[in-house]
């Protein structure tokens, strides 16, 4: 082959001018002839084309194998989830089968460990359902009572305030009287060497506003033992309000940390009840079985049975299949 292809090239002379190097159609006709090579030497040699078609025939073998244990294991999953269900039907409805009364006795246990739990859990829920009506009736209740105090609170502290700005009022008063007071002194003073009549007129006037004077303090004085009583009285109420505060936040912890562990117990109780009833399922497979080899209750279970022996045949028919590949 080599030496066809060095004489043909040989022959051929380029053009002048032209670049070294193959032609761009030369490149196609060396890859033709490459491919009738190929062709040629694969017509001829048996050995090749039958190694190929028992490669290709093996690949396909292969993929109707893989096919077909696909829908083997999908069928014998159906038979398994069968199987199972035969088994509760007949526990559920009391069928008597060969050998059967002893798995139909640990099932009827199961059930009333199951039925107990389930009282048991109701108990709990109805525990949870109640103390969580509790905690909102005395959340409610909490609330209604910090509003009752504050109403209580707020006469007295507008009546204080009311006080204060009374007082204010009352030392502003006070401290023009006592200037007043000052000026009538004074003016009693400088007046000595004047007539008698100017002298007791500025008197009557000094004792006119030491009388107001007195007044005013005596008020201011009553004013404040007022304030004191309503600052007490208010002061009384707070206490009362902060224990009340106080108190609701503790009953509403405890209620939160009560229905916290009702509830961890609820969480415990279903997860026996699954437990239970994942303890049922081996001896649903078992009465199952059983109840599939010995073919009992014919009429009650021939659904089952029917849809198990179309799964058995197409299972053996699969096997067979796959077998015989």
């Amino acid at each position: 082959m080599r030496e066809i292809l060095e004489n043909i090239f040989a022959k051929q002379t380029p053009p002048a001018g032209s670049a070294e190097g193959l032609p761009y159609w030369t490149f196609w006709l060396l890859l033709f002839v490459i491919l009738l090579l190929v062709v040629f030497i694969f017509l001829r040699d048996k050995n090749l084309r039958r190694r190929i078609n028992l490669f290709l025939f093996g690949a396909k073998k292969k993929l109707i194998k893989l096919r077909l244990q696909v829908r083997l294991k999908r069928d014998c999953r159906k038979k398994d989830e069968f199987i199972p269900s035969l088994g509760k039907k007949v526990w559920e409805d009391k069928l008597k089968i060969p050998e059967g009364e002893k798995i139909h006795q640990e099932l009827d246990k199961l059930e009333q460990n199951k039925q107990d739990l389930k009282r048991e859990l109701n108990d709990v829920l109805s525990k949870i359902k109640g103390l969580e009506a509790d905690l909102e009736q005395f959340i409610q209740k909490h609330k209604d009572s910090i509003t009752e105090q504050e109403s209580a609170r707020k006469p007295y502290q507008e009546k204080l305030a009311e006080i204060k700005d009374e007082g204010r009022v009352l030392e502003v008063k006070v401290t023009e009287k006592q200037k007043e007071l000052e000026g009538v002194v004074r003016g009693i003073t400088s007046s000595g060497n004047e007539i008698d009549d100017k002298l007791d007129e500025l008197n009557k006037q000094r004792e006119e506003v030491d009388e107001t004077i007195k007044r005013l303090v005596d008020k201011r004085l009553g004013l404040e033992k007022e304030r004191k009583d309503h600052q007490e009285k208010i002061d009384e109420l707070d206490k009362k309000l902060k224990a009340i505060e106080e108190g609701g936040k503790k009953r509403i912890r405890e209620f939160h940390k009560e229905i916290k562990e009702w509830k961890r117990s609820k969480e415990k109780l279903l997860d026996k009840i699954e437990h239970v009833e994942k303890k049922k399922d081996p001896l649903f497979v078992r009465l199952g079985k059983q109840t599939d080899e010995t073919r009992e209750n014919q009429q009650e279970l021939s659904v089952f049975y029917s849809q198990i022996d179309r799964l058995n045949e197409r299972i053996g028919e699969l096997e067979q299949q796959i077998k015989n590949l």
